[in-house]
């Protein structure tokens, strides 16, 4: 059965700035390098630059956003596909629908850790508007679940 969520995107007014991700329970597969950060109201997504890098592409320097499929097999927006199979990312994935599922207004934005080093950025969902001085909402975002 195929589910479909809106969620509001948010961007940081200055390039770099994000607030932090917070207290939270970290999934990490040593296999694949991913990590998946889960606190009650928010999943987060460790992105390597590289990932970044292909999403920013896809998602942020277009007017009209892609859906993002999420399924068993992986996640996928616009041409961008990424494999999503371990045990790991199954939790991650129950999590995301979780906050879905839970909340009438989800919203998709950056974060970062200082336990994940200076640069890195953390694809966030939640059901918890981000910081208003810190972000700017940038427009809506579907998600579709199968």
């Amino acid at each position: 059965m195929t589910h479909e969520y809106e969620l509001q995107r948010y961007a940081a007014y200055f390039r770099g700035w994000c607030q932090s991700f917070g207290e939270h329970d970290s999934i990490h597969d040593k296999d694949t390098g991913i990590c998946w950060l889960l606190n009650e109201h928010q999943v987060g997504f460790v992105l390597r630059p590289q990932l970044a890098r292909s999403l920013y592409r896809e998602v942020l320097r277009k007017n009209h956003t892609p859906v993002l499929g999420l399924s068993r097999k992986g996640a996928r927006i616009g041409t961008l596909h990424y494999p999503l199979s371990g045990a790991s990312d199954k939790q991650g994935i129950a999590a995301i629908i979780k906050v879905l599922e839970n909340c009438s207004h989800s919203c998709l934005f950056m974060t970062s850790h200082f336990m994940y080093g200076t640069g890195t950025r953390i694809l966030t969902l939640s059901n918890k508007k981000p910081l208003p001085i810190i972000y700017k909402e940038i427009g809506s975002m579907r998600i579709r679940l199968d």
